[in-house]
């Protein structure tokens, strides 16, 4: 301003038109959107072999990987067919793996393939679709399907003959929801057999 005072009454209006150049470049920048750091797994995360037929669910992502996509601290719990990451604030559930194959079914005494089983729960699921939210999802392993109750949501993904689960509570209940399982989803698929 001190310097616009200072010009003659000729040099206003070249004034004017170095404002306005002055003000467009300072807008350019006003506006610019820098992205913002977002949680990634490791640069070509190894994929997971299974062993005697079955796979330690906890190894799909790591607590480090759960931690940096929620913003939270957890702890992990192995149990025989799940993986269960718990929040250090509350020790509340926020995350669960699910994995089922062949192996899997016949240690449980069951005759039935992953496949099949995946298969049984998706008819099952739409024969309750008044209590389930149904749906499909595209390009995410061989087959997957989205299911999403008042409390749950949960991605249910066939690849490779082996059934996986993915669930968390819905934000509506205080978890995390959609947008952020398919996240912690799409890591595990890097590392799926």
């Amino acid at each position: 301003m001190v310097a616009a005072m200072m010009i003659t009454p000729p040099l206003k209006l070249n004034y004017f038109a170095i404002l306005i150049v002055l003000v467009s470049a300072g807008c350019s920048t006003i506006f610019t959107v820098k992205p913002t750091p977002t949680a990634s797994p490791t640069p070509t995360p190894e994929r997971l072999k299974l062993v005697n037929g079955e796979i330690d669910t906890c190894l799909l992502v790591s607590t480090t990987e759960v931690e940096i996509t929620l913003g939270i601290k957890v702890i992990r719990k192995n149990s025989e067919t799940s993986c269960i990451y718990r929040s250090v604030s509350n020790d509340r559930a926020i995350f669960i793996t699910d994995v089922i194959t062949d192996a899997t079914l016949k240690k449980a005494g069951l005759s039935i393939t992953a496949v099949e089983s995946y298969e049984m729960e998706k008819i099952s699921t739409l024969e309750h679709s008044k209590m389930w939210k149904f749906e499909e999802i595209e390009n995410l392993g061989d087959q997957a399907y989205l299911t999403d109750s008042s409390d749950f949501v949960t991605i249910h993904v066939l690849k490779n003959k082996i059934s996986y689960e993915f669930i968390a509570r819905t934000i509506d209940v205080g978890g995390i929801g959609y947008e952020t399982l398919m996240k912690l989803t799409k890591i595990a698929l890097q590392r799926m057999p």
